[in-house]
């Protein structure tokens, strides 16, 4: 023989499963905020046994333009590995 459950039963059910559910979320939620901390602190606890480094730039070694690297000038791409008499007038390099 069937039974129905009332309409107040069957609420007091619902409200407690959803009652668990927020506990667990919560406790969840609290977990993974304590992880996060731990791991922020561990993070900042490896990078602080590391020297830290400033470097400096003097005003007058540099008047604010770009660095010269192996004698390439601003704005020059060196495509060319050696300059022969074909492409002399080709690249920086042959000029």
């Amino acid at each position: 023989m069937e039974q129905k459950v009332s309409n107040e039963a069957t609420n007091d059910l619902i409200v407690a499963v959803m009652e668990r559910q927020v506990k667990r979320l919560f406790s969840i939620i609290v977990a993974l905020l304590a992880l996060l901390l731990i791991t922020n602190v561990g993070w900042i606890i490896y990078e602080s046994q590391f020297d830290k480094v400033v470097i400096t730039q003097d005003a007058s070694t540099d008047q604010g333009g770009d660095i010269d690297i192996s004698g390439v000038a601003k704005g020059d791409v060196n495509n060319y590995a050696e300059s022969t008499p074909d492409n002399e007038d080709q690249g920086p390099q042959g000029q």
